[in-house]
């Protein structure tokens, strides 16, 4: 019996085998891909510009601040104790809401980046898997999931993948 379960499995092994050498294997690299995409391009410029604007709304607020903080350093041996507590009360809730701003401005950056990502990968594999198909693979790899370290430019088709896209992307958006 044991005879028959080794000779079994290595004809099964020798079958698997013959099966993976007719195996056609592709291989894509999907943050390589969402970097030089065209969508990918606009969405990083948009969250960008976004950043560039919060970045000058929040500087338009320091300077404010910092004109307050000099004016009440300014004016403290004029004002009375209770006018002197006021504006330090009135420049601690400036402060908060700031704090408050730069929180917020970058939770809703960070939002927005997710949401391009998700969508933009969304898009891409649907890409790859209709490549898949077209080009007959039976099986296209993601090189970061898949931990591969070396591949063979013959396999990649990540090009291929950022080229199809950029055609749909460019027909939709243009």
């Amino acid at each position: 019996m044991r005879k028959i379960a080794v000779i079994s499995f290595m004809f099964i092994f020798v079958l698997s085998s013959m099966a993976f050498a007719e195996l056609k294997v592709g291989v894509v690299d999907m943050q390589k891909a969402l970097d030089e995409c065209d969508a990918g391009k606009a969405a990083s410029k948009k969250i960008e510009q976004e950043y560039k604007e919060m970045q000058e709304k929040i500087q338009k607020k320091r300077e404010d601040l910092q004109n307050m903080q000099t004016e009440l350093n300014s004016q403290s041996g004029v004002l009375s104790e209770q006018a002197k507590q006021n504006k330090m009360a009135e420049y601690q809730d400036k402060l908060k809401d700031l704090k408050r701003m730069i929180e917020d401005s970058n939770a809703e950056l960070q939002r927005q980046e997710r949401s391009y990502v998700n969508r933009i990968a969304k898009e891409l594999t649907q890409v790859v898997s209709e490549l898949g198909k077209e080009l007959k693979y039976d099986i296209i790899m993601e090189k970061q999931e898949a931990g591969i370290v070396h591949n063979s430019e013959t396999v990649d088709i990540t090009p291929i993948v950022i080229e199809r896209y950029n055609k749909e992307w460019n027909a939709e958006n243009n």
